[in-house]
């Protein structure tokens, strides 16, 4: 069998998979990715900074796209790492792998000779015997085990585009007890947000349907549905920390500062999350956080990451962790607003608690319900709010100012 055969058949996937696969098959997305130097150096620090878990250890990059994770663990020692990647993006890695083949020390990326064992395939569709039938030849390793994870499987908001259960796959079938898993903790994080301009011009979208002689067509009959759909579209993109309601500044610096009770955060284990679990989970929010009067417009979202390992403790960002929030350098997730149908006037001191319901969709994303109401001092609530969004169904608006 060819090598052009042997990939068509590794690569049976669902069709609906197809655009997906498409997309991160193209080196300017590739690109994006490697450019993001929070992303790459983060994870670089995290892999070289942890020599237990990589030092003549075999290794599974889940959805390993360009390879570089892959190429991070071998500089970091690994006696092999299986590049498991659906995407055509392989034809380039296995043209990494010829390329260093050679023997001879000058070869581009010498030092990948008979690291690197290229899987051209979905991790749901791999099998031992598709591992070890992929290992260079003078490699030896245990059939279907692995030592230790690594993956980018991170979309918007974490839990976007449905590739940590791809990671969970992988935990449950490789790895080898008390395995290592890099990262092995994300956070998903939540404030409040004041954004009038932002809520102003998705309530336009929506409202652009309220007329009743376009053309002499009467459009009022779409009114309700374009209503819906402007607000239930998550926008994505960085904003200055000042939208989060509760930031501070620092009176010496001048930079934005997050205190505690500004964030709710939700944490998901990916050493011991269960496939159901991360199919659909409730988020409980409260925010103790509005020092004078507030209009909320909505929510702010992103993620944080560990990639600290059991018992481990936390020394400084370089040990390995790292956040997408709108305080810190920015990355190409971004973050996320969500926002309210009708905003929501806090007085000083009011608290806001609630749920967030998130379920998976059919579109490799998550349906997010939402539920909040301001309570008295009594506990029962002074009103309620409730919200929807579609996580798939994503809108763009960038600020041209970060963090100051």
């Amino acid at each position: 069998m060819t090598r052009a055969q042997a990939e068509k058949e590794e690569t049976l996937y669902d069709r609906k998979d197809e655009a997906y696969f498409s997309y991160y098959s193209m080196l300017t997305h590739q690109a994006q990715m490697l450019q993001d130097a929070v992303r790459t150096s983060t994870y670089q620090n995290a892999i070289v900074l942890h020599p237990s878990s990589f030092e003549d250890k075999v290794v599974m990059d889940v959805g390993a796209g360009n390879g570089i994770l892959s190429l991070f663990a071998i500089q970091a020692g690994a006696k092999v790492v299986y590049a498991v990647e659906a995407a055509g993006v392989v034809a380039c890695l296995h043209r990494l792998v010829d390329a260093a083949a050679p023997e001879d020390d000058d070869a581009p990326n010498a030092w990948v000779r008979d690291k690197l064992a290229i899987v051209h395939s979905r991790i749901e569709d791999v099998t031992p015997q598709k591992l070890t039938a992929s290992l260079p030849k003078k490699i030896q390793a245990e059939e279907g085990k692995v030592d230790t994870l690594v993956s980018e499987c991170l979309g918007v908001l974490l839990v976007h585009e449905r590739m940590c259960e791809s990671y969970i796959d992988a935990r449950d079938r490789f790895l080898r007890p008390e395995g290592a898993m890099f990262p092995r903790t994300g956070s998903l994080c939540f404030s409040l947000l004041s954004d009038a301009r932002l809520w102003s011009e998705v309530h336009a979208r929506g409202e652009w349907w309220n007329t009743e002689n376009f053309y002499g067509v009467n459009l009022t009959p779409f009114l309700d549905a374009s209503r819906k759909e402007a607000f239930m579209s998550p926008v994505i993109g960085c904003f200055s920390p000042s939208h989060v309601v509760g930031a501070r500044t620092d009176p010496v610096t001048a930079a934005y500062m997050c205190p505690d009770d500004v964030v709710s955060r939700y944490l998901v284990d990916f050493s011991s999350i269960s496939m159901e679990e991360l199919r659909e989970f409730d988020v409980p929010v409260a925010w103790d956080c509005v020092e004078e009067p507030v209009v909320v417009h909505g929510l702010g979202a992103w993620f944080d990451l560990s990639f600290l390992q059991a018992g481990e403790e936390y020394k400084n960002d370089t040990n390995g962790t790292m956040t997408t929030s709108p305080f810190a350098p920015a990355t190409h997730w971004a973050q996320v607003r969500m926002l309210f149908t009708e905003p929501l006037a806090l007085n000083r001191g009011q608290r806001v608690l609630g749920t967030l319901h998130f379920k998976v969709n059919e579109s490799r994303s998550y349906d997010i319900q939402g539920t909040f109401h301001v309570p008295l001092d009594d506990g029962l609530p002074l009103f309620t709010r409730t919200a929807f969004w579609k996580l798939d169904k994503q809108t763009y608006s960038w600020e041209t100012t970060g963090p100051v």
